[in-house]
């Protein structure tokens, strides 16, 4: 549910009238190192279950990333994420134009299950909510309206929202622009273990502020605020017996991104 990309960024070329134009264009070997923490809070209702208080977690992760490949069908980049005193898992991803996860190419390093609860696509969002290839001014805004198709889902779902350029300014001597959006994303999905199933069906409502260099495009950091309110539906495994327990999940994920020099 983290809607914040912590990649290179999304280049803001500066125009003569005032305007940038926000494009993915970064150089082939440039490295750039993140720090990600997330908070979370889980409130989850079962009457099947005893009352439980809400879960409270804590992560923290380390991104190095470095750019392999720039051509027509997008940006190959190596991505170390790591967590502090547990190991590194490294990806191969490609980017499109607009700085969005196309496909993931290659994993190695530790299990997933180490870097704690944040998945891949938590980190990454699939290609959506990607501003218009023309030139903005502070106060433009444009319109979100994206097909995401997530993980324990058939069918695709909608991404909508809007985007807002808020303003162009200086901060330690290096031009930057600062990007506010706002999306909501319909959530229907089930997923099977051998432990059982488990349904979600509701909607999460996101809030981005990022702040770009212009020289370079990168990223300097960003804030997001995830809530959902969810339906759900615990089941026995497939093929297995018992009765399913239907309840609710509320969340509240907080999550910053910040470049390290």
């Amino acid at each position: 549910m983290l809607a914040v990309a912590a990649l290179s960024g999304t280049l803001l070329t500066g125009c003569d009238d005032g305007t940038v134009t926000l494009r993915f264009r970064p150089a082939e070997g440039q490295e750039l190192d993140y720090v990600t923490t997330v908070d979370s809070v889980t409130t989850t209702h079962l009457p099947c279950f005893p009352p439980t208080e809400p879960r409270r977690d804590h992560t923290s992760l380390d991104a190095h990333q470095r750019i392999l490949e720039v051509g027509d069908d997008g940006v190959l980049v190596e991505v170390a994420l790591s967590r502090p005193g547990i190991g590194t898992r490294t990806f191969t991803m490609r980017f499109d134009r607009a700085a969005q996860l196309t496909e993931v190419e290659r994993v190695e390093g530790i299990p997933a299950e180490a870097l704690g609860e944040l998945g891949l696509s938590e980190i990454f969002p699939p290609a959506a909510g990607a501003p218009p290839a023309e030139p903005l001014a502070p106060g433009d805004r444009w319109t979100i309206d994206d097909v995401v198709l997530l993980t324990g889902q058939d069918e695709p779902t909608r991404l909508v929202g809007d985007g807002r350029l808020v303003e162009l300014g200086v901060e330690d001597g290096v031009d930057v622009a600062t990007v506010e959006s706002t999306t909501a994303l319909p959530v229907n999905t089930r997923t099977e273990a051998s432990t059982g199933t488990r349904s979600l069906n509701g909607v999460q409502q996101t809030s981005v502020t990022a702040t770009y260099e212009l020289a370079d495009g990168a990223l300097r950091r960003a804030d997001a605020v995830t809530t959902g309110s969810f339906a759900l539906v615990l089941g026995p495994p497939p093929g297995g017996g018992g009765d399913p327990c239907s309840g609710t999940l509320e969340v509240e994920v907080r999550s910053s991104v910040t470049r390290v020099d």
